[in-house]
C-alpha cells in the first residue's frame, strides 16, 4: 500500500522583507528553476523538481550551472497521471537518477528508480520494493547507488531486522544491507515526513554514512559497514533552541551533514508577529548547538546544504550564496569562488 506523501515547501516562505542586501554581485542560476529543491549532498548537486510533479522538470546544476538536458517523466510513460519525486541524485557521465512515486491513476502506482542520461533519456527503470526509496545518492567510489528506506510490512508480522540502506548497482541488483531497522525508535515507521519534523536525509562519503529519520529526528552516522558510530534523536536539542526569545518552531527546512560528521538544519520559526530562519549545526555527539545564521523577517536567503565544507544558500532569482564557519554573513558564490582561486 503506498504511504501518504507530505511535502513541505522549501522555498516558499513568503519573503516579505529584506534585511541584508549583499553589495557583490551573486552568481545566478542561468535559468529560472521551477519545483522544489533537491540538494544531493553525496555529489554537490542542486537539482530541481522535487515534489508533486505535473508540467514540471527536474534540472540540475553544479554551481550556476546547467547540467545536462531538463528530464520530463510524463514523455516516457503514456498513461501517467502524477509523480511524485521523492530523491534525487547525479550519476557518472551526468546521469541523473530519480526516486519517483509514478501514480497512472486507480490502484497502478509503481516505485521506480529511473536512470536518466544527459540528453533525458530513460535508459533504465527499476523498483526498489519491498523497500521504500525515501532518499538515493549515487557513490562515484562504489559505482554503486544507496537507497534509504522502510519496508510496507504488515502489522503484527514477525518480521527480521531488516536493512535500512541497501546498495545496489546501477542496473539495480542488491549488493549489500546496511543499519538495522532496530537501529531507529519506531521500527518500520521512521521515515514520516512532516513541517516540524522536515524529509528524510542521506549522505554518502568515502568512509561514513550518514542518515536522518524524520519521526523522530534521528541522526545516525555509520561506517561503510553500516556499523553505528554515533546516535542521537535531535527533538529535545530543537525543541531548546526553537523556543529562545519567545519563538516556537513552524517548520524544518532542509537538512544535511558538514565534513566533520554534524547535522546542519535550517528552522523556520515564530512568535505570532515576526518570524526568523535560522541556521544551525548541531554536534551528533555532544548534541552541542552552534548558530549559524539567522534572519529575522527575511533576508531573501533560503538554506540549501553543504557545499565544499561552507554553507550554501539561495536567494531571490536563483542567486546563490556560500558562507564559512568563520563568516558573519553569506557572501556571493562568485567572490568566494575568486577568493580560492586566488589562494591556490
Amino acid at each position: 500500500m503506498l504511504r501518504s506523501k507530505r511535502l513541505s515547501s522549501l522555498l516558499v516562505i513568503g519573503v516579505a522583507a529584506t534585511i541584508w542586501a549583499p553589495h557583490a554581485v551573486a552568481q545566478a542560476l542561468d535559468s529560472p528553476p521551477v519545483g522544489l529543491p533537491h540538494w544531493d549532498a553525496t555529489n554537490q548537486v542542486l537539482f530541481f523538481g522535487g515534489g508533486v510533479q505535473g508540467p514540471f522538470f527536474v534540472r540540475g546544476y553544479v554551481d550556476a550551472h546547467r547540467r545536462g538536458a531538463d528530464i520530463n517523466m510524463f514523455k516516457d510513460f503514456p498513461g501517467l497521471q502524477q509523480a511524485i519525486v521523492d530523491s534525487v541524485t547525479a550519476g557518472p557521465d551526468n546521469a541523473t537518477l530519480i526516486a519517483a512515486t509514478l501514480n497512472f491513476g486507480g490502484r497502478d502506482i509503481r516505485m521506480s528508480v529511473l536512470t536518466y542520461d544527459s540528453s533525458a533519456g530513460l535508459v533504465k527503470s527499476w523498483a526498489s520494493a519491498p523497500q521504500y526509496a525515501e532518499a538515493i545518492a549515487y557513490s562515484k567510489d562504489d559505482d554503486a547507488i544507496f537507497v534509504l528506506g522502510d519496508r510496507d510490512v504488515p502489522n503484527g508480522s514477525n518480521v527480521s531486522d531488516y536493512p535500512l540502506v541497501v546498495e545496489y548497482s546501477r542496473d539495480g541488483r542488491v549488493l549489500k544491507g546496511m543499519v538495522p531497522v532496530s537501529t531507529l525508535k519506531n521500527s518500520g515507521n521512521s521515515f514520516d515526513q512532516g513541517g516540524e519534523i522536515g524529509q528524510p536525509a542521506l549522505r554518502i562519503t568515502k568512509d561514513r554514512i550518514y542518515l536522518y529519520a524524520p519521526r523522530n529526528r534521528e541522526v545516525v552516522m555509520c561506517d561503510r559497514n553500516g556499523v553505528v558510530l554515533a546516535y542521537r534523536s535531535i527533538s529535545d536539542i530543537v525543541e531548546k533552541i526553537s523556543t529562545e526569545d519567545g519563538y516556537h518552531l513552524n517548520q524544518i527546512h532542509q537538512v544535511d551533514f558538514s565534513g566533520d560528521g554534524n547535522i546542519v538544519l535550517e528552522l523556520l520559526l515564530s512568535n505570532n508577529k515576526d518570524y526568523s530562519l535560522d541556521v544551525f549545526q548541531l554536534n551528533i555527539k555532544t548534541g552541542e548547538a552552534i548558530p549559524v545564521h539567522k534572519a529575522v523577517n527575511g533576508g531573501g536567503l533560503s538554506f540549501i546544504g553543504v557545499k565544499d565544507g561552507q554553507y550554501l544558500y539561495i536567494g531571490e532569482g536563483g542567486n546563490l550564496y556560500v558562507q564559512s564557519d568563520e563568516a558573519q554573513e553569506p557572501e556571493p558564490l562568485s567572490a568566494a569562488s575568486e577568493k580560492r582561486t586566488r589562494v591556490h
